[in-house]
């Protein structure tokens, strides 16, 4: 019978004999199941930490939601009370009447049919000339002083507009005190200086929308002939258009125009009562500036045309002759062509004239360019000097723009023409004009100051006392300085 009785001694050996066996059995399976539960702690560490942030973005998901609901419940709110307490003002003040500022104050109605919209212009001048040869005596109307300087409220006016019954049907009112005589050669076409500020008109009118494309205005406005004119007097480069728009251009009259318009083209037909400036109607005898008598000494008639093509840009860019920095880039051409006839009756010397003029117009990223010339024909031209049997007139405008900041701009002109017969006057008017504009709130309130040079001779013909040139038969003999404050609403 075997004996399995452990010895002490017996019991020790056996356990040092497992002690080195165990190592070299065991070890291996045992630290791979070690790294691989290392490895299933990292991989649910690492879908622990993923199912945290796909939580973190649904809860921050759900808050904003939450959020956005709770904001857009809140402005509704105030919406809400922002416009009962609109329409309990506004019923203060008449059923369903609005009113507000839009460019300008205005009211309206609340089903949109009337609408009455009140701005203004002032323009406060100082002007300095300087004679250097050639003075005007005191017999001719004139002044043997040198320097002439002084303030004037050059235009004080209202802008009275809207539309009524209809957005079909608008008007325009322009009441105030201003200049009689800016384009008719001197007072009654006589050997005068017309130096006169006083009550006057400027545009009036009613216009009815015919179409899409179509529409008409009766009344007194500018013709539609050279640009200068078009664009309104709040909205010049230079302190006030040029002297040749002065003396070349057709300034306004009273009648009927109709107007066609697309997206690229426009044209404008009027029959009027004629222009006075370049003496063409006997109406600047009683009146300077329109309105007229109808059955009054004017023209037998007169028909003005213009046509206007967009080549880039948009219409509304060419309402100014600025072009702000960050504008895009617009070009334009336009040419127009007028005609009038004189009065026929008793012993009436009949004056009839012919113009054409063409303008191109540049706009770019703070600068422009624009270009114009114009041409008249007249019979028995009326002259300081008596009548003529016939004249040519001739003129040009070139000028240009640059910002030198937000605010700032500088500008330079240049005009010339005048008179190609000796007996007419026979001048070659040559101007350089150089200024800047600084913008305090755009075109609502700038300070225009220029420095005009006379290269050329100024005749009693072409002097015009409202823009600064005094008549001069010499050359080189004049400058011009003018500074203008502008209040634009």
């Amino acid at each position: 019978m075997i004996d399995f009785t452990f010895t002490t001694k017996t019991f020790t050996r056996v356990c040092l004999l497992c002690g080195c066996i165990a190592p070299s059995t065991f070890a291996d399976p045992i630290q791979d199941q070690i790294d691989l539960m290392q490895q299933r702690i990292d991989a649910v560490e690492t879908e622990t930490d993923e199912m945290r942030t796909t939580l973190d973005i649904i809860r921050t998901e759900a808050e904003e939601n939450w959020l956005s609901e709770e904001r857009t419940v809140q402005i509704r709110s105030i919406v809400h009370d922002v416009l009962s307490d609109a329409d309990s003002r506004s019923n203060l003040v008449g059923d369903g009447l609005l009113g507000g500022w839009d460019e300008g104050f205005f009211i309206a109605s609340s089903d949109g049919r009337f609408k009455l919209k009140v701005g203004g212009l002032l323009q406060e001048r100082y002007i300095m000339n300087y004679l250097r040869v050639g003075l005007p005596t005191v017999a001719s109307g004139g002044s043997n002083d040198r320097w002439r300087a002084g303030f004037e409220s050059t235009r004080t006016r209202l802008n009275i507009s809207g539309h009524i019954f209809d957005r079909d049907t608008t008007f325009l009112i322009q009441p105030g005190f201003g200049w009689l005589d800016p384009n008719a050669f001197v007072s009654a076409f006589a050997n005068q200086y017309q130096t006169k500020i006083e009550s006057r008109l400027w545009d009036a009118w009613i216009k009815f929308k015919l179409g899409d494309e179509w529409s008409a205005k009766a009344g007194i406005f500018m013709l539609p002939f050279s640009r200068e004119s078009l664009v309104s007097d709040m909205y010049q480069l230079a302190v006030d258009r040029s002297l040749i728009d002065y003396r070349l251009g057709l300034g306004r009259s009273e009648g009927v125009e109709f107007t066609w318009a697309r997206d690229n083209t426009r044209a404008f037909f009027a029959l009027s009562d004629g222009s006075i400036a370049l003496g063409g109607s006997d109406a600047g005898l009683r009146s300077q500036t329109p309105p007229w008598s109808g059955l009054g000494n004017n023209v037998d008639w007169s028909v003005t045309s213009r046509a206007e093509f967009l080549l880039d840009g948009n219409w509304e860019q060419f309402n100014q002759f600025t072009s702000p920095p960050g504008s895009s880039v617009a070009s334009m051409f336009g040419i127009a062509i007028h005609a009038q006839q004189g009065e026929r009756g008793g012993d009436a010397v009949p004056q009839d004239q012919i113009g054409i003029t063409a303008d191109y117009s540049v706009h770019f990223d703070g600068g422009t360019l624009f270009a114009s010339g114009t041409i008249h024909n007249q019979e028995n031209a009326v002259t300081p000097g008596g009548r003529v049997p016939n004249v040519d007139w001739v003129g040009y405008v070139l000028q240009g723009s640059l910002y030198t900041s937000h605010t700032t701009e500088v500008f330079m002109r240049f005009e010339g023409g005048g008179a190609r017969q000796n007996e007419a006057g026979g001048d070659d008017v040559h101007i350089l004009t150089t200024g800047v504009n600084w913008y305090l709130d755009g075109q609502g309130l700038k300070i225009t100051s220029d420095f005009g040079w006379s290269l050329g001779e100024v005749s009693l013909q072409m002097q015009n006392y409202m823009v600064g040139w005094r008549g001069s038969a010499n050359r080189n003999a004049e400058w011009l300085f003018r500074t203008q404050l502008q209040l634009a609403f």
